[in-house]
């Protein structure tokens, strides 16, 4: 039954025109075609060409808005950002506390992975958590931590409650007690998903978006960006964030500072803070 609604779901399809850009399992890309003979699109990305079915798909993408007051600021400035593949933007408390609910998200990811690959070598948890059937060339401790995973895609669903029970009782059945850090993990999706819809239906956000991605295209010019923040933010307190790769590594640096309220044509000797200067600059680490 469900490869006839797979294929019903492809009949009704309708096919994405030439030259739509589009977010894929794979990356942005544009349509070339879409080929009715086998229901497969072929998409140009950054690393070559890709033949996808429609549900590698996820979106079509909104090709970015180009701004004169954008290119008349860029051209008076010369100022660049010290590593060329670092990667500048500005945003709202919003986008700040996006950031901070990922970094809890990645880390209890990480704690759940841990977990995953010792429990099965823990006589003590022999008798407390679920024994998992695997080929002998299965990897045991991969297989737990997709488990899991199965569960935290059914919280972004909002079906914690099938599988065998609430989803706090299912996490100790597979990791045991030492999962205890995950028990609140439905609060923590619900937080993110709460914050990405305000990020959506906010227009300053919205703005500051497509500011980035004009920068992005063009290289990243700090003070014309800056100064543009300043024209868009509506006096709303806003913070920077610098992407950094750590040379000789695959992990890269996550700085946030704190601006408070930007103004346009302001010196550096200015404070950018309307009233108390807010907190330190803080770096996360981004695996």
């Amino acid at each position: 039954s469900r490869r006839n609604n797979d294929k019903s779901n492809l009949m009704d399809h309708h096919p994405l025109p030439a030259g739509t850009l589009v977010s894929t399992l794979y990356g942005e890309g544009s349509v070339v075609r879409f080929r009715m003979s086998d229901k497969c699109y072929e998409i140009d990305l950054p690393f070559g060409k890709g033949y996808m079915n429609p549900k590698a798909v996820l979106c079509s993408v909104q090709r970015t808005e180009q701004s004169a007051y954008t290119n008349q600021l860029r051209a008076d400035d010369n100022t660049s950002l010290e590593r060329e593949d670092d990667f500048l933007c500005f945003g709202t408390q919003s986008l700040y506390l996006f950031f901070r609910l990922h970094q809890i998200l990645i880390r209890r990811l990480n704690i759940a992975k841990r977990i995953a690959y010792k429990v099965n070598d823990d006589a003590t948890l022999a008798t407390l958590v679920e024994q998992m059937q695997s080929d002998p060339n299965e990897d045991i401790g991969r297989k737990r931590y997709e488990t899991y995973l199965s569960l935290v895609y059914m919280l972004v669903d909002g079906g914690h409650n099938d599988a065998g029970g609430k989803y706090e009782d299912r996490v100790r059945y597979l990791l045991g007690h030492g999962g205890y850090e995950l028990a609140t993990m439905d609060k923590l999706i619900s937080h993110i998903l709460k914050n990405l819809q305000s990020i959506a239906h906010d227009e300053v956000m919205m703005n500051l978006v497509a500011l980035f991605r004009r920068h992005f295209e063009k290289g990243f010019r700090p003070e014309s960006f800056k100064q543009e923040v300043a024209y868009l933010s509506e006096g709303d307190n806003m913070f920077a964030f610098q992407l950094c790769h750590i040379p000789s590594s695959d992990n890269k640096v996550l700085h946030i500072e704190f601006l408070g309220v930007v103004y346009e044509n302001d010196d550096h000797s200015q404070n950018l803070v309307e009233h108390e200067p807010g907190p330190q600059p803080k770096r996360v680490r981004v695996r």
